[in-house]
């Protein structure tokens, strides 16, 4: 019995933030001006997250198949 292939995933950076803001439940990046994005992760202590840190935001999509 062959297992089916996972599909393929392409990585997307879509920019870099500041933690501006953190506590024992989530942290703050700033996006640029005043505009920050909050995570609530489940395990906040799990993270070593300082203030300060610059992180890289990304997401990801599925590659498109083989065309041919």
């Amino acid at each position: 019995m062959e297992s089916t292939p996972k599909p393929m995933r392409a990585v997307l950076p879509l920019g870099k933030g500041r933690v501006v803001a953190k506590d024992s439940r989530q942290f703050k990046i700033a996006i640029g001006g005043s505009t920050t994005i909050t995570v609530q992760p489940a395990h906040m202590s799990m993270y070593d997250i300082r203030d300060g840190d610059l992180l890289t935001l990304y997401t990801e999509v599925l590659l498109a198949p083989p065309q041919g």
